[in-house]
């Protein structure tokens, strides 16, 4: 194996990035790199590496001259990230972005996902607004003549739109991490963008989301009010409202729903009707539970959180499969829905790094005919 000095700048940043992620104790890092590069981090940095040190073996390998020198000034740093550099271009920035990178997922995971399982999610390639044609439309198959003619199929005029933006964040790691050599404001950095990431995604679903009243309506047959309360009686009367769902030809729309989607005040409740091979009913004796394992049950505590208009502590929902009747959806640029973390482009003219967060998404309601709406008043 080559000494460190003696190996290519670009494996050189490798090894440093390796080095960062198995100090910060990067879970299943020895998955992420190259034995070679493993080692290599494990023989230089035997003790871990700092963040004033990453700084500096990156500006030494940039031609740094002061390299004695254990304090990380403006001109180390600069050279860090390949500004005035004498022998390279390449800047520790990138290594920083691939660590922070590692680790986003820590704080993006910290937050609630529920709207990733019950939402489609809409690949976009740029900003501009979108459509999506609805499932309906006159398409039923027709029997073919003698002449081999095959009838043409219209796919209806509604559609749905919908639009990604971008949302960001800026962060730093401080003066303060470097003079204190703290290796782990890299990992505490990242996974307060990412959480920040997954808050908006929530907090832009859940707005669109629960602001239902116009969206679930009697006129529409998608809302459950006589028997709303989840249980036997009314998980029975809005499946029942679901499945008498008619398309836009008056046919039977075919698709049954797959999720119950309840506030986490139900959770329990709905867990106990999901996995229970009795329930009691409405005699003294236990009845069998025709709803065992027939819906995947998913829980939000937003649902019930008093900031979004449409909150309720009763009120549940039956949803379709969402890749097959979405009754919203998650535009994402690139299909990407997880923040994109970066070391921030600067003129960095005074000691500390900058890291921005950013995702491209949008949400919108879609298929209105893909759930049911119980709103939970009415006891057995």
């Amino acid at each position: 194996m080559p000494a460190l000095s003696m190996m290519s700048t670009k494996k050189y940043f490798k090894v440093l990035e390796a080095a960062a992620c198995m100090t910060a104790r990067l879970p299943g890092v020895e998955d992420q790199y190259e034995d070679e590069i493993l080692q290599a981090a494990k023989d230089n940095f035997r003790y871990g590496i700092g963040l004033k040190e990453l700084l500096m073996e990156a500006a030494r390998k940039n031609g740094y001259l002061n390299s004695r020198s254990s304090v990380i000034e403006v001109e180390a740093q600069q050279y860090a990230f390949g500004i005035n550099a004498r022998f390279s271009t390449i800047s520790i920035g990138e290594t920083l972005a691939n660590v922070a990178n590692k680790f986003v997922m820590r704080g993006w995971d910290s937050v609630d996902k529920t709207p990733l399982r019950i939402a489609k999610i809409r690949p976009v390639t740029d900003f501009k607004q979108i459509s999506t044609v609805s499932l309906f439309g006159y398409i039923e198959f027709e029997q073919v003549g003698p002449a081999g003619t095959i009838p043409h199929g219209t796919l209806g005029n509604t559609a749905y739109s919908n639009k990604a933006d971008t949302y960001a964040k800026m962060l730093a790691i401080t003066r303060t991490d470097i003079i204190n050599d703290d290796i782990g404001a890299l990992t505490t950095v990242p996974q307060k963008l990412g959480r920040g990431s997954a808050l908006k995604l929530n907090a832009l679903f859940w707005t669109k989301f629960l602001d239902n009243s116009a969206f679930f309506t009697s006129g529409r047959n998608n809302v459950s009010t006589d028997t709303g309360q989840l249980s036997l009686i009314g998980l029975e009367q809005a499946n029942a409202i679901f499945e008498a769902q008619k398309d836009p030809n008056d046919d039977p729309l075919g698709v049954r729903p797959e999720i119950l989607l309840v506030p986490t005040e139900l959770r329990s409740t709905a867990g106990t009707l999901m996995n229970s091979e009795k329930i009691k009913g409405s005699t003294d004796g236990p009845d069998g539970n025709p709803w065992k394992d027939r819906f995947r049950v998913e829980s939000s505590p937003y649902m019930s959180d008093s900031n979004y208009t449409g909150n309720s502590t009763s009120a549940w929902y039956l949803l379709a499969d969402p890749e097959v009747l979405p009754v919203v959806e998650i535009a994402a640029l690139g299909g990407r829905v997880e923040p994109i973390i970066e070391q921030a482009d600067a003129a960095f003219s005074y000691l500390g790094i900058q890291m921005r967060g950013y995702s491209d998404i949008g949400v919108e309601m879609q298929e209105y005919r893909g759930g049911v709406r119980a709103d939970g008043s009415t006891a057995d």
